[in-house]
């Protein structure tokens, strides 16, 4: 259980780092509206670009490591 959370941890630590420096360069040319990067990087992601299915990925990905984790935490406590 503690690999797996290592491993989320430093997943989430690289994607979150990779996340920010693609969004500031794209916001510091305001290329979408605040509270629509979703929607501004899925189009993106659509097109083809790397960078859009790098975000759309890496979301997806630690939306999924998120819920895992929290599935484990729940499975800690039901099991002591």
């Amino acid at each position: 259980m503690d690999t797996f959370r290592i491993i989320c941890a430093v997943y989430l630590l690289i994607a979150g780092v990779g996340n920010q420096v693609i969004d500031y360069r794209h916001r510091k040319r305001n290329a979408y509206e605040p509270g629509c990067a979703w929607q501004y990087y899925s189009k993106l992601a659509r097109e083809g670009s790397r960078e859009g299915k790098f975000m759309m990925w890496s979301g997806y990905i630690g939306i999924w490591f998120i819920i895992a984790i929290i599935a484990t935490g729940c499975y800690q406590l039901a099991r002591h």
